[in-house]
């Protein structure tokens, strides 16, 4: 009989023998409640002990290596050295031969195994000149019928430690937890496996524990992952449509007049994108129901006036909007360019940071009905904030707030605003589609006509192309053009290895005598950090040495150079973001990627080689995030504090590109009514914290 997940999900493992009550709430500490839950705690590696011989053939092996022998015990001997060394030893014999296992110190083999016993023994055996094979403190399991084997003689899985268990202990429990139920319900049909190239559900609960080889294991990794993506998908799909059901926004209504009166006074055009960008927000806002909408772009791809479009248009309509960034640096920079673009148009905006002194007057203009717009960090979702009529709100840099900090700014309302997240981290769409599966997406994918491509530079860490970066210097000083270079760490002590800020600051100093040199890092205080940005846009700085607290939003048309020291050390995305900080103007730019004193591209590590390469390669940002997802170590492209990720038990992000677009395919040709019904059923029991989560996320 086949058995649904939901059937399963309601026995309990107590019903699996071998886990009396201790056992259980260790198993409960770990999540483990019920059979599903115990199948689907996956091992985080398998060793190889596939590998079966005789005897005769472990005397013939010309590289010792793990393999296992199915013999029967022919003699149990103890004997303890005069140092008191305990040596148990077994002799042992199949068809072709005899062997010896010994066990060293107090393991008493010889309470748990006799005379006439089969056994199968694992380990890296030796073989001796006489031809005597010996085996020493080998995996040693008692049988009486091969399939019995835990511990040897196959791929052996190794879980996650949980207190009080032992692997070979929730081996066996998951064991039997699969013999107990050798067919489960499958909602995909053999057309499905076929054209997908998926195995079943059973094979891959069965092959992700127990492969007999490493393509029954990639096999089950692959299905249980393609039912992972297509579980969130699910979820997501259900949660846009429930959304866009709300009824308590207000409506947005802009007229084409309106529009053009705000497109025709700007300096510049707008591309084609950034006009479709603005187009499918506005019809979003013209809606009672909320929108939320990703606006994904390249760095200098013109987020920020697609953004200003949006809070002109709710202006107009009598609301109020706010922006909120991660950090002073960049609310300020938001507040430099955004201010007098909406002054123009007689719009009041107030900037709200920890370190602005006009609290109080800006904290009661939230409550007052006029429809003023607001720029600030952390500062704007204090306890004691209420909006009256925030018509929209703008989440920059999303990635780095977290759910509850989003959520208390859409909060702090009498009405429900429209969203719009900001992100200028390139994502692949079908990864975006799966990471923020419940927002619609709106992506600007050109670049503004005139803008100057960015020359990437890569310079070893060795003498002669040390010199080489002064040089580059020298060349942009002469052309009064300002310089960017970024440090990993502020001082020597976190890392000694690494360039730090003060010490570079101190070489540029150095360097360059007659010109004005600064420091800028995130210990400073905030009226420090402003003062140097202040002098650094109206070019009073000709070197500014900094850490990666200058990565988004820094807007300095001047700036021509960006030279980021130990370059190897930072991640692709964050590379990408910091050369985004120059070729902002009509001037030829260049991004120097320097790499650690005394090392060059043979003496870092394989990915730091990896990153380099890719980043020199191309200055699209997403290509640079599909060569993202391919480059390990480089982390996942979100944390586990969005939505549902953390439930992710097998699929990731970075690895499995391929499995994602195919599950994609599959949700957006395959899902009829009462299959969605089916997946999305099971995606609620198996990702519990996804829907405990706010639609706010």
């Amino acid at each position: 009989m086949k058995r649904e997940l939901s059937y399963l999900n309601n026995i309990n493992v107590s019903e699996i023998k071998g886990f009396g009550e201790k056992r259980l709430t260790s198993l409960k500490k770990a999540g483990i409640n019920s059979i599903v839950d115990l199948i689907r705690f996956y091992p985080r590696k398998h060793i190889d002990r596939s590998s079966i011989l005789s005897i005769e053939d472990v005397r013939n092996l010309f590289e010792i290596k793990e393999i296992t022998v199915l013999v029967e015990v022919i003699k149990v001997s103890v004997f303890t050295t005069r140092s008191r060394l305990r040596i148990a030893t077994l002799s042992l014999k199949d068809e072709t031969g005899i062997a010896t296992a010994k066990w060293f110190g107090p393991q008493y083999i010889e309470t748990r195994f006799k005379e006439g016993d089969t056994v199968a023994i694992s380990g890296s055996p030796e073989v001796k000149k006489t031809g005597t094979v010996e085996f020493k403190n080998a995996t040693i399991e008692k049988y009486l019928d091969p399939d019995e084997l835990n511990e040897t003689g196959a791929l052996i899985p190794i879980y996650k430690k949980i207190e009080g268990l032992s692997s070979s202990l929730i081996r066996k429990g998951i064991k039997s937890a699969l013999k107990r139920t050798p067919h489960i319900e499958d909602y995909l049909d053999s057309n499905h496996l076929k054209k997908y190239e998926l195995v079943d559900r059973t094979k891959s609960f069965n092959y992700i524990h127990f492969p007999e080889n490493l393509n029954e294991y990639f096999k089950a990794k692959k299905r249980l992952a393609f039912d992972e993506f297509l579980y969130l998908q699910t979820i997501f799909n259900r949660k846009k449509i429930d959304h866009k059901k709300i009824l308590g926004s207000e409506k947005v209504y802009t007229d084409i007049k309106t529009i053009n009166k705000f497109t025709e006074n700007l300096d510049f055009k707008l591309t084609n994108a950034q006009k479709r960008t603005i187009e499918e927000i506005l019809d979003d806002m013209n809606k009672n129901s909320p929108m939320k909408r990703l606006l994904q772009g390249d760095v200098g791809s013109g987020k920020t006036i697609v953004a200003a479009c949006a809070v002109y248009s709710t202006s107009n309509a009598g609301y109020k909007s706010a922006l909120m960034a991660p950090t002073e640096v960049l609310a300020e920079q938001h507040y430099n360019s955004l201010n007098p673009i909406l002054e123009k148009y007689d719009i009041k905006s107030y900037l709200l940071t920890s370190s602005v002194k006009e609290r109080d007057e800006i904290i009661n203009q939230m409550s007052s009905p006029d429809p003023v717009f607001f720029i600030g960090t952390h500062a704007l979702i204090q306890d004691s904030i209420e909006f009256n009529n925030l018509g929209l709100a703008i989440i920059d840099e999303q990635q780095r707030f977290g759910v509850d900090q989003r959520k208390k700014l859409i909060d702090s309302s009498n009405i429900t605003p429209h969203q719009i997240v900001m992100t200028a981290t390139p994502i692949p769409r079908t990864t975006a589609l799966a990471v923020y599966g419940d927002l619609d997406i709106s992506i600007i994918d050109e670049l503004p006509p005139g803008r100057q491509e960015i020359e990437n530079i890569l310079l070893s860490g060795l003498d002669d192309d040390n010199n080489k970066v002064a040089e580059y210097c020298n060349n942009h000083l002469k052309n009064n053009s300002q310089i960017f270079v970024v440090c990993p760490y502020i001082d020597e002590s976190e890392n000694k290895d690494i360039k730090a800020a003060e010490r570079v600051f101190e070489q540029y100093e150095s360097l360059f005598p007659s010109k004005t040199v600064a420091l800028l890092h995130g210990r400073m205080k905030s009226e420090e950090k402003e003062l140097i940005m202040q002098k650094m846009n109206n070019a009073e700085i000709d070197v500014l040495v900094s850490t990666v607290v200058i990565e988004v939003g820094i807007d300095i048309p001047n700036a021509t150079l960006m030279i980021i020291e130990s370059a190897e050390r930072f991640g692709l995305n964050q590379l990408h973001q910091l050369r985004g900080r120059v070729g902002r103007g009509n001037k030829k730019s260049q991004c120097v990627f320097h790499i650690s004193n005394k090392l060059d591209m043979d003496s870092i590590t394989d990915v730091g080689k990896k990153r380099l390469s890719a980043i020199i390669s191309t200055n699209d940002g997403f290509k640079l995030s599909e060569l993202d997802l391919q480059i390990r170590g480089e982390g996942k492209v979100t944390g586990t504090d969005q939505s549902g990720l953390s439930d992710l038990k097998i699929a990731d992000l970075r690895y499995d590109y391929e499995i994602l677009s195919s599950s994609k395919i599959f949700f957006e040709t395959e899902l009829s009514k009462e299959l969605e019904e089916k997946i999305y059923s099971e995606a609620v029991m198996l990702f519990p914290h996804f829907t405990k989560v706010d639609d706010t996320t």
